[in-house]
């Protein structure tokens, strides 16, 4: 929202920022962001929906860009972030990507002085795998709980690396960032999930949705301006798929990929 890298001024900030009002309304309450969001612009997006609402209810999720991992960087960026969210502390912050160009021990260090000083409640990281992750963990005294990643049902690197089973027996939430892939999956729906979708009475975005959901330990997040498409999405919470349905789409799902062609945004 407000822009990619950049902020672009040609955006419609009132429909962002209405949006995001409406799905509070409807009863979300977890809102992710980043520094690098349109050039820290989402943030102050989020910052005038917000207004006016309890704090203590929403869960507002900020990440560092990868270019900010020094140990003053890390610091520097979230105390910014707060500033345009105009709030005293983040629920989560993450690392926007691993970047081997900063010691991660000193990255997590900075992580660690921020959970100190009240400024962040959790901390967890963004489109790591195992093994960047593991080391994540190795260096700090708080726990990682929460992976962002690219994960739907054609994008399957997360299971095939070994990463969704490691979050699952770690209790780390994976959560899945473009769940129908921008509407790529829904371009052309695969046989199987139109026979969920009428097994179910759901839309097949609704079962794409579900089935992230249906796992344990996997949460999901979508960008929508559009009311309907957020009131469909919310039509995937509150019921569960069978393990049956669960194991057939994971199996059955064509044209399935192992390696991501989409590069995170910092």
């Amino acid at each position: 929202m407000g822009g990619r890298h950049e902020r672009d001024l040609a955006n419609d900030d009132q429909a962002d920022i209405h949006a995001i009002k409406k799905a509070i309304e409807f009863g979300v309450t977890h809102i992710d962001t980043a520094e690098i969001y349109a050039g820290g612009h989402a943030e102050r997006l989020v910052a005038q929906a917000i207004d006016g609402h309890e704090r203590e209810k929403l869960f507002i999720i900020s990440k560092v860009h990868a270019e900010n991992m020094s140990y003053d960087g890390v610091r520097k960026s979230c105390k910014e972030s707060l500033k345009r969210l105009g709030l005293q502390y983040l629920d989560l912050y993450l690392l926007h990507r691993y970047n081997p160009d900063f010691p991660l021990k000193e990255t997590m260090r900075a992580l660690d002085s921020l959970v100190e000083e009240g400024l962040v409640k959790n901390i967890g990281v963004a489109n790591f795998g195992v093994t960047h992750l593991k080391e994540a963990q190795s260096y700090t005294k708080n726990p990682i709980v929460y992976n962002q990643v690219h994960y739907n049902l054609e994008f399957r690197e997360p299971e095939h690396s070994g990463l969704l089973e490691y979050c699952q027996k770690h209790d780390i939430l994976l959560a899945a960032w473009r769940p129908v892939g921008k509407g790529n999956l829904l371009a052309e729906i695969p046989e199987i999930v139109e026979r969920m979708a009428v097994k179910y009475q759901k839309t097949p975005a609704q079962i794409a949705i579900n089935w992230l959901l249906s796992q344990k330990n996997v949460v999901t997040l979508s960008k929508t301006r559009s009311v309907e498409h957020l009131k469909e999405n919310l039509g995937a919470v509150g019921w569960k798929m069978n393990a049956l349905d669960i194991k057939a789409l994971r199996k059955e799902y064509p044209n399935q990929k192992m390696v991501s062609d989409v590069i995170p945004l910092a």
